[in-house]
C-alpha cells in the first residue's frame, strides 16, 4: 500500500487541490443549467464507478462485511445526493442540495487528507486508489461550486434537512452494524485514524465513539459550510440564469 503522509499520498494530495482550484476557477460562471448537467453527469459516472467497485470486491471474495462493499458511508451520501439535487424535485431535491452545500468540502477533504481506507489498503495506481481520489475531489469541487453560487441558504430549515439526511445514513449505518458486525459509516470502530484518543475511546467505550462519530457526521461539516457562506463566499454569487 501507498500509505498516508508518504509521497504518493502527498503527490495524489496536490495533484487533487489543484484539479479542485482548475475546475472551480473553468466554472465559476458557467450558468444553473449548465452546473445542473454537471451534477447529473457525476451521478453517472460515479453510479457507474461505484458499481465497478462493487463487482471488484465480490470478484475478490471481499464480501464478509457489509462495509468491505456496500456504498453506505459518509461520503458514498454524495452519490446519492448527485441523483436527488441532479433529477430530484421539491424536498427530495432540497436534501440533495444541502448535503452537496453542506455535507461535501468537509467530507471530501478530510478523507483526501487522510486516506485511510484506499491508500492505506493499496497502491496509489490501483483502480480503488484512483476512484477514492476523484470521487473525494469531486466531492469538494461541487460543494465549492454550490457555495459560490448561493445553491442553497444554510439556514434553519436547511439544517434539518442535513439532520435528516445524514441522520438516516447514520441510522441505517449503526442497525446494519449491529445485526451483521459491520462497520458501516466507521461508527464501529475507527480504521487507520491516526489519533491515538480516538482509538482508546472506540475500545474502551465503544457506545461513546459511536456517538462521538455520528455527532461529527451531522455537526461539523454542515458548521463549517455555514461559516464558509457566511464569510467566505457571502459576495461570490456566480449565478447566471
Amino acid at each position: 500500500a501507498s500509505g498516508m503522509f508518504t509521497l504518493p499520498h502527498i503527490l495524489s494530495l496536490i495533484f487533487c487541490l489543484i484539479l479542485i482550484g482548475v475546475c472551480v476557477f473553468y466554472t465559476r460562471r458557467l450558468s444553473d443549467t449548465s452546473v445542473l448537467k454537471i451534477t447529473r453527469i457525476l451521478a453517472i459516472v460515479f453510479t457507474a464507478m461505484e458499481i465497478i467497485k462493487i463487482i471488484y470486491k465480490f470478484a475478490l471474495g471481499y464480501t464478509e462485511y457489509l462495509d468491505y462493499y456496500l456504498p453506505i458511508s459518509f461520503c458514498s451520501l454524495f452519490i446519492y445526493a448527485l441523483w436527488f439535487s441532479g433529477y430530484g424535485h421539491g424536498k427530495i431535491k432540497k436534501l440533495g442540495d444541502v448535503f452537496i452545500s453542506a455535507g461535501c468540502i468537509v467530507g471530501g477533504l478530510a478523507f483526501l487528507i487522510i486516506p485511510a481506507t484506499s491508500l492505506m489498503m493499496h497502491q496509489i495506481y490501483h483502480y480503488l486508489s484512483i476512484h477514492s481520489m476523484l470521487f473525494h475531489s469531486a466531492m469538494v469541487y461541487l460543494g465549492i461550486t454550490y457555495l459560490l453560487r448561493n445553491k442553497v441558504s444554510l439556514d434553519r430549515y436547511a439544517f434539518y434537512c442535513n439532520l435528516i439526511y445524514v441522520g438516516a445514513g447514520c441510522v441505517l449505518a449503526i442497525a446494519l452494524n449491529l445485526i451483521t458486525g459491520s462497520n458501516l459509516m466507521l461508527l464501529s470502530f475507527p480504521v487507520n485514524i491516526p489519533v491515538d484518543a480516538v482509538n482508546r475511546i472506540a475500545t474502551a467505550i465503544p457506545a461513546l465513539y459511536t456517538a462521538i462519530a455520528t455527532a461529527v457526521y451531522l455537526f461539523i461539516p454542515y458548521g463549517v459550510s455555514l461559516l464558509l457562506q457566511k464569510y467566505v463566499f457571502k459576495k461570490s454569487k456566480t449565478s447566471n440564469n
